[in-house]
């Protein structure tokens, strides 16, 4: 049934997110009943998948035909029942390729995705995902179910690192598309123009979204570990470099630190949940610690 996830995740990072919850700061757009606040009333009349019943669902919403199949209770499911919709946009430029360890940046954020994707299922809401370089590679709509969780798994899995990135004209055009309020979560090292990125995010709050940015990056490049002289390649441009590293590394790190700050000061002025992800981190007991210091703190 998990055939989807379990390509990305194994049994016991899986383990981790059994008791796990995502939620939203903000007013989302859903029904009155479960666990999130919601503007809207009644149901759409669009039919977006089935979930098995459970006790005090309504039992107006049974399948019965689906009953009579398998002699199992399931409720179908529409697209405005669901109370929480989170939007994933992964990075998948090449710079998200880099993996100075075991596991690129690319496959840390797939990980990670999968796992809030799995969190939010397994609640009973719904789930869309973007793949995004300079333009949007691949785009499903928010929707709830197994079924739903193994596609999103399975494209995360499929799909790789491709091109040069333009983090901030792809975000504006996510932010137009997100037209219901929601929960983003965006995956990327953000290597762009920053002042680029500080307006697309705005375009996200200016919209009443909930924003996550997950800040993907692997260790060497915030520590700069390099010793011996070599060339150093730019993964966007492929431009080649030859340096000494001991030479630049005070340099380097200072200017690393800067952008650092400079991230974490515009997430901090547009009230967005800023999360340094570094790829040594096991990816379940990340997620696990984010999301229940998220919830200690009310966000």
């Amino acid at each position: 049934m998990n055939d989807g996830i379990t390509r990305l995740l194994n049994n016991r990072e899986i383990a981790r997110l059994g008791a796990l919850t995502m939620g939203s700061r903000f007013t989302v757009e859903g029904t009155l009943s479960g666990a999130h606040r919601s503007p809207l009333k009644g149901f759409s009349v669009e039919f977006a998948d089935y979930r098995q019943y459970v006790p005090g669902d309504d039992l107006r919403h049974l399948d019965w035909r689906v009953y009579g199949r398998n002699e199992r209770l399931y409720i179908r499911q529409y697209e405005e029942e669901c109370n929480l919709r989170l939007y994933l946009l992964v990075d998948v430029s090449n710079s998200m390729g880099y993996g100075h360890g075991d596991v690129s940046k690319y496959r840390f954020a797939s990980k990670l995705a999968g796992s809030l994707a799995y969190v939010t299922v397994h609640q009973q809401d719904s789930v869309g995902l973007t793949l995004f370089d300079s333009r949007i590679r691949v785009s499903v709509p928010a929707r709830s179910g197994l079924e739903h969780l193994r596609v999103v798994a399975n494209l995360l899995s499929d799909h790789g690192p491709a091109d040069e990135t333009d983090v901030p004209k792809t975000l504006h055009r996510l932010a137009e598309q997100v037209r219901r309020r929601a929960l983003v979560v965006i995956c990327s090292d953000l290597f762009d123009d920053l002042e680029r990125i500080r307006h697309a995010l705005a375009h996200f709050r200016r919209r009443k979204h909930d924003v996550i940015v997950y800040h993907v990056l692997d260790p060497a490049e915030v520590e700069f570990p390099f010793r011996d002289i070599g060339n150093f390649e730019d993964m966007e441009t492929h431009e080649k470099v030859m340096t000494n590293p001991r030479e630049i590394r005070a340099a380097y790190q200072e200017a690393f630190a800067e952008f650092l700050f400079s991230c974490q000061r515009i997430c901090a002025g547009l009230d967005i949940d800023y999360v340094l992800a570094t790829t040594d981190r096991p990816v379940g007991e990340f997620v696990q610690q984010h999301l229940v210091r998220r919830q200690r703190s009310g966000r």
